[in-house]
């Protein structure tokens, strides 16, 4: 075993280091990617901002050959919210930060063709970022900020990052089988 598996990483739930920065840093990601999450599933869900709101959204999925969009919809953002929360205050964070990597890099991939930059047509870049700092959040664990911190499942983030990203990746292949 390597190191990385042996001891806990800095910033991580069972970290015993005194130095602040890395648990700051993860709280602040957690903050911001949380809240981004509860925001797009509220809008999902109400359409707030001048944006079309669940049906919007459920046309949307439509176009890209989903079955059930309107209940495909309603799933995405009550896993938003509810994920979102859980970032928020730190409890099950990478595990909740699973589906809503797999949220963000079905948005990566529906908005390839719009290229990488933000223009008239789309872009994708954001999309990008987002399942790059919850990519982060399921390796790095919660940080010490976080109701994760201490318990045992989250002492090691690598190994629970695998289990996790395993579990994603059937839950994903299951919502396309039921709903493409």
């Amino acid at each position: 075993m390597d190191a990385s598996e042996t001891r806990p990483l800095p910033g991580s739930a069972g970290h015993e280091g005194t130095d602040p920065g890395p648990a700051i840093g993860l709280l602040l990601l957690r903050l911001v990617v949380g809240g981004l999450f509860i925001a797009s599933g509220t809008e999902k869900f109400f359409g707030w901002a001048g944006t079309p709101g669940r049906e919007g959204f459920a046309d949307s999925l439509a176009g890209f050959g989903f079955t059930q969009p309107g209940l495909l919809a309603t799933i995405t953002a009550v896993v938003e919210i509810v994920a979102g929360l859980l970032l928020i205050i730190g409890l099950l964070s990478a595990l909740a930060a699973v589906p809503l990597l797999g949220i963000s890099v079905a948005g990566v991939v529906f908005r390839f063709e719009e290229g990488l930059f933000l223009t008239d047509t789309g872009g994708f870049a954001f999309e990008l970022l987002l399942a790059a700092a919850t990519a982060a959040l399921v390796f790095s664990g919660p940080g010490r900020f976080a109701l994760d911190n201490g318990r045992p499942y989250f002492k090691f983030p690598l190994r629970s990052a695998i289990v996790f990203l395993a579990l994603g990746g059937i839950i994903t292949a299951v919502v396309l089988f039921l709903f493409r």
